[in-house]
């Protein structure tokens, strides 16, 4: 491709993603981002990729032009679903927001007494949204993404298109890097629920590539590793585990091809075991005995699924359209990790990615044990970031596929970007997924509740009445953990019984998915089809409260 072509569709690109952003800014609902926002989108992506695949001759400028347009991407994902709400999304941000919170309040870590979360004794992510917070007296809505989310995603972002080029080319790491920005688990960790996990996946692929990259026979190299490693076991239990995975599949393949890595490798996990002994059976506490009850879960005992059975009131259909862009990426993945291991078995590097992407690829199946469930979207997560590699190798490893990989991707990035673990306003089956960002007027509506709380039990759907807690620590400062007066009844004829105020969310009961019961007794509920209850309640006049978007009702048994 000559140069003007490639400049005009940078330029064509750059028109698309502006129009796209004003389509944001002039929306007609300031919760809702149009599906004309991911068209335009999905089109950049399709623009992207095109140059990616036709280019012959990548000048520096180029390439940097092209992971600068693929990061534009992601970033733009991310801040307009941010900008939509006052709170932070998700489910698991919400008390890393208090724990936060009452670090810089108080200016040290409470006690697991006070704020009972694990993270007291693993506090490193914590800490750095802490320093950012502090430093730049921004709130942690806004300081987790800047000072956690975005840097890992720049993170990984540099080292897949190092470790890509290294082990394969130029293009492939070019168009991984392309597959990774809209990638849907990679979306939702980086920009969505931003966690410990999302620092410690990057953490863990640092370090990964590393060892597999650089000598680590070199005191520098490995003392450097080992740092990092340090960090990383206080920041995060999962991610951590993925970079032992990964140290043991090096150390055995290198038993076969470099006999004399072998030995520092094998220093290198035995280490990296004591440093997780030491957190987890120890300083923490809490880590190893459920590390236990896991194995112990998964390998001995089996496990008690009665107390997490529900009925979905979902279609199939709706569940596969939900995860039909990870499926068909994981998809791709596992059979770019065949053909690699067809091609290139007799190279080191080659075959430890292999196997280490293999085994995360796999991980699609996570949800299917018990105990693993609650954990899977973390091994999708870092499934993707390594996964995006050999997607991208099986794209280049033909013509005729490295040209089918524009359409392609304009479909699947859509898929991404629409998929109920990314989108939090407006997803391809909102019947199927939650809006966990808050409305102005729900954040009003909890508020008002916190404030004027009676000695009488509160419910409404898992999510609201669960991180109301939250809101109730945030606003009275107390520096421990507070609670509302709470009730979980798990199906509205359990409402009508329940002699609590009941709070109803209408945009959410009318057009999402919402959950009634409490944490082992979720319950998921289709958007109710009419208010017919809502109605009985306010002629027998007992509203107690009303905004337009929140009624609160006084339902008495």
């Amino acid at each position: 491709m000559k140069d003007n072509k490639f400049e005009i569709l940078s330029i064509l690109f750059f028109v698309l993603f502006t129009a796209s952003s004003l389509v944001y800014y002039h929306r007609e609902d300031v919760y809702i981002r149009p599906m004309l926002y991911f068209y335009l989108l999905s089109v950049c992506v399709g623009i992207a990729a095109l140059q990616i695949v036709l280019c012959n001759n990548f000048k520096k400028f180029y390439i940097m032009l092209i992971i600068l347009e693929a990061f534009l991407l992601s970033a733009s994902f991310s801040l307009t679903q941010q900008t939509l709400y006052k709170t932070v999304l998700g489910r698991d941000p919400w008390f890393h927001w208090i724990f936060v919170d009452e670090i810089v309040r108080a200016g040290k870590i409470p006690s697991y007494e006070n704020i009972p979360i694990p993270y007291t004794k693993m506090p490193n992510f914590h800490l750095l949204i802490t320093a950012g917070m502090i430093l730049t007296g921004i709130p942690y809505k806004f300081s987790q993404y800047l000072f956690a989310g975005l840097p890992a995603l720049l993170l990984v972002f540099l080292v897949l298109f190092a470790l890509t080029r290294k082990v394969f080319d130029l293009r492939t790491a070019l168009l991984a890097i392309l597959l990774f920005s809209f990638a849907d688990n990679v979306l939702d960790m980086t920009s969505k629920s931003i966690i410990p996990n999302s620092l410690g996946v990057s953490m863990a692929f640092l370090i990964y590539y590393s060892i597999i990259s650089m000598n680590i026979i070199d005191r520098r190299i490995f003392s450097i590793a080992i740092i990092l490693s340090f960090s990383l076991v206080l920041t995060h239990t999962v991610s951590y585990t993925f970079l032992l995975y990964q140290v043991i599949i090096i150390l055995l393949v290198s038993l076969i091809y470099q006999k004399e890595v072998s030995k520092k490798i094998l220093n290198l996990l035995l280490i990296l075991f004591v440093f997780a002994f030491l957190e987890w059976a120890f300083y923490s506490g809490v880590y190893f005995t459920s590390l236990i009850n896991i194995l112990s879960q998964l390998f001995i005992y089996g496990f008690d699924v009665e107390r997490y059975e529900a009925r979905t009131p979902f279609s199939f259909f709706e569940v596969i359209l939900a995860r039909l862009g990870m499926v068909t990426f994981f998809l791709l993945a596992g059979l770019g990790v065949i053909l690699v291991l067809k091609n290139r078995l007799r190279d080191r590097v080659s075959l430890i990615h292999s196997l280490v992407t293999g085994g995360m690829v796999f991980s699609i199946f996570a949800p299917f044990s018990p105990a693993l469930a609650s954990l899977g979207h973390r091994f999708w997560y870092y499934g993707e970031v390594l996964g995006s590699t050999f997607v991208s190798y099986l794209f280049n490893s033909k013509k005729i596929l490295r040209i089918a990989a524009v359409p392609f991707l304009i479909v699947l990035s859509l898929l991404m970007f629409g998929a109920s673990i990314s989108n939090d306003d407006n997803p391809l089956t909102p019947y199927y997924s939650q809006r966990t960002g808050w409305f102005d007027s729900e954040v009003s509506a909890g508020k008002f509740l916190i404030l004027h709380e009676v000695d009488i039990a509160f419910a409404s759907d898992l999510d609201y009445i669960w991180n109301l807690d939250y809101l109730k620590t945030s606003i009275l400062a107390s520096g421990k953990k507070e609670s509302i007066k709470k009730v979980f009844p798990k199906t509205f004829e359990e409402v009508e019984m329940c002699d609590c105020i009941f709070v109803f969310r209408k945009d959410q009961f009318e057009n999402r998915l919402f959950y009634l019961g409490g944490r082992w007794t979720q319950t998921p509920h289709l958007p109710m089809k009419d208010d017919k209850l809502l109605e009985k309640y306010k002629r027998e006049k007992n509203v107690l409260y009303a905004n337009g978007e929140i009624t609160m009702i006084w339902v008495k048994a």
